[in-house]
């Protein structure tokens, strides 16, 4: 019996992580918060998926992760492309934020994502995704407000 409890204990906690990675909805923002860190997601098709991420007390830079509907991911600031093209209009590289280019390309990004109705999202080795923005302005802070900084100004 005792071997048992053990036993779940253990499969319970293994789960743990992989259940709290399910955050999110499809075709809806939401956001969450945990450990001084705000999270803001919206799923897409298949496994597709748009996060952004700030640290609440701004010293550390807001983070853009995109995942396609195979699961690949590509994320900023880690040397491999990342653009974003909101409305169909011009892509906008959000690659890195750690040149004044990149922190305005972030800026330009952001803001438009809180604005614009639909985001194609597409990277280096991933498949590009479409992406509602409907709600996404009360779910995302303006750029440079709660934390949401580039790397470029820290």
């Amino acid at each position: 019996m005792k071997r048992k409890m053990m036993l779940a204990l253990l499969l319970t906690c293994a789960l743990m992580p992989v259940m709290a990675k399910a955050f999110g909805n499809k075709d809806t923002w939401s956001s969450g918060w945990g450990q001084g860190v705000s999270e803001f997601v919206i799923k897409g098709p298949g496994q597709s998926q748009l996060s952004l991420t700030c640290d609440d007390s701004g010293t550390a830079p807001a983070t853009i992760q995109f995942t396609d509907a195979t699961g690949h991911n590509v994320g900023m600031d880690n040397e491999k492309t990342l653009q974003v093209r909101i409305d169909g209009g011009e892509a906008i590289d959000i690659s890195e934020s750690d040149s004044r280019v990149g922190e305005n390309n972030l800026t330009l990004a952001w803001n438009a994502l809180r604005t614009g109705k639909q985001a194609l999202v597409t990277g280096d080795g991933v498949r590009p995704a479409l992406f509602t923005l409907n709600g996404a302005g009360k779910v995302l802070p303006a750029f440079g407000t709660h934390g949401c900084v580039s790397r470029a100004s820290l």
